[in-house]
């Protein structure tokens, strides 16, 4: 069995790969050869993820962010925070057995940025019930979706523009496994999340399309950098020629075969880098050295990396600043650009996924919605005195609109992130308010009102004592 098939890879090419036959430290470099064919490298795309670190990086990066934000269940009505419900807050902390929330998320978004596509699964034990799956349902898996394939329905024309359901397109998803098909899964079960796929030309329309795909030539020079750097290093390559320093009355003289053999058997038996051998030689011969490679620094493979690997983040909206080098950027620029990152990027990602998961549970039929929160996050952090200027300046506007009728108190205190009041008057308008209620509140809305009062009856309380 190939190197190739043992590690996961398919080549496809109308050829075979031709190569010699390998063994110890060379196999790598043949795996590294090979890797770096266009036909290869785009063949698996999560194997590519877990050897090659430009690669990694920006997909993990996303990833463990998204999956780090405190996911929280809202009423959609006030927007107020629900802390009580418990078959959402036991989805929220382990959604299946093995892993908990923040793995589960993590593995649904590199899948989703390495293949293109991320599958959730319901594992229900009846009929899927869309408008109260979260009610009856406690297990939600992240498919490995480089393994799950998409069957699709058998009977007449798949009406796939047409109107239909789900499952009168997809017959059901299916996972691949170690023998062959493993699992069964009926669509009605599965969040297929995916990325857009503009290729309508075969069946694979209903699969997302991995960014990876747009720099694959990145990756293959990439790969093809490591390969030189690695026979440098390992096998040095040819570092020269000696060549005879002798001369006579004829002018330069070549040496002869007694000579080279002698050298080449002193250098053999004598010099080297271990320890029992000589770091340096002598030779009876006047000799001379040309020589034939290039070093590291010569080559300069790290700057072709760099540039591969910024290409690599950049289809992923990852400034340059942020990848990872050698002449790191300044940590006032590096928190800029991430804050860029999580506003542009990560947080409308995350939001997507939000809604999504938010309707494959049924969530929003009962009027709730799960929202994710990053206000932990230290670049979106602002000083206190902003933030309290910020939380200053929505208290008087929504003052405003409340003495206006155009809110009530409740919409207020959801504004402003407090939980709603169940108390009559905070749902009313000021126009649906008795006087008494009005009177009520103004004690609230108005503190100085509250000071003067206080001032009042001590000065009164003042003049009784004298």
């Amino acid at each position: 069995m190939g190197l190739l098939k043992i590690l996961g890879f398919e080549t496809k090419s109308a050829t075979p790969v031709e190569r010699e036959t390998v063994t110890g430290s060379d196999t790598f470099i043949t795996y590294m050869r090979e890797m770096a064919l266009p036909f290869v490298a785009n063949a698996n795309f999560v194997r590519l993820f877990e050897t090659v670190p430009e690669v990694f990086w920006p997909i993990d990066f996303l990833s463990c962010r998204a999956a780090g934000a405190k996911y929280l269940l809202k009423k959609s009505s006030d927007d107020s925070v629900v802390w009580d419900n418990k078959e959402v807050n036991a989805i929220l902390t382990k959604p299946n057995a093995v892993f908990s929330w923040y793995q589960t998320v993590y593995l649904h978004f590199a899948y989703k940025l390495c293949t293109g596509n991320a599958f959730i699964r319901a594992a229900a034990d009846r009929d899927v019930v869309r408008s109260s799956l979260w009610k009856w349902c406690k297990d939600y898996w992240a498919l490995p979706a480089d393994r799950i394939h998409i069957e699709y329905q058998s009977h007449g024309t798949v009406p796939i523009f047409g109107v239909c359901d789900v499952e009168d397109i997809i017959k059901c998803y299916w996972l691949e496994g170690g023998f062959g098909r493993a699992l069964d899964i009926d669509p009605r079960e599965v969040m297929h999340d995916r990325e857009a796929n503009l290729d309508f030309t075969t069946q694979d329309y209903l699969m997302g399309k991995s960014r990876l795909w747009s720099v694959l030539k990145a990756i293959s020079n990439i790969i093809a950098v490591y390969e030189a750097r690695n026979v440098i290093y390992v096998k040095r390559g040819g570092l020269g020629w000696l060549v005879s320093a002798a001369k006579d009355d004829m002018g330069s003289r070549p040496l002869t075969s007694d000579e080279k053999k002698d050298i080449l058997d002193q250098i053999q038996l004598n010099y080297g880098l271990s320890n029992s051998k000589y770091p340096y030689g002598v030779s009876d011969a006047p000799l001379s050295f040309i020589r034939t490679n290039l070093s590291i620094s010569e080559l300069e493979p790290f700057e072709e990396t760099l540039a591969d690997a910024i290409a690599i983040a950049g289809a992923f909206g990852i400034p340059s600043v942020l990848v990872p080098r050698k002449d790191q950027a300044t940590y006032s620029n590096q928190a800029t650009a991430e804050k860029g990152v999580y506003t542009s990027v990560i947080i409308p990602m995350v939001q997507r996924f939000c809604t999504d998961f938010t309707h494959f549970l049924g969530l929003d039929d009962d009027g709730y919605y799960i929202d994710a929160d990053f206000s932990d996050v230290d670049c979106l952090q602002s000083g206190k005195k902003e933030e309290q200027e910020v939380h200053k300046a929505i208290s008087d506007r929504c003052k405003v609109e409340f003495e206006s009728g155009i809110i009530t108190l409740n919409d207020w205190r959801a504004q402003q992130g407090y939980e709603r009041v169940e108390l009559p008057e905070y749902d009313k308008l000021v126009s649906e308010m008795t006087p008494d209620e009005i009177a009520k509140i103004k004690n609230f809305t108005n503190p100085k009102n509250n000071e003067d009062e206080r001032e009042v009856s001590d000065a009164a309380l003042q003049d009784e004592g004298e």
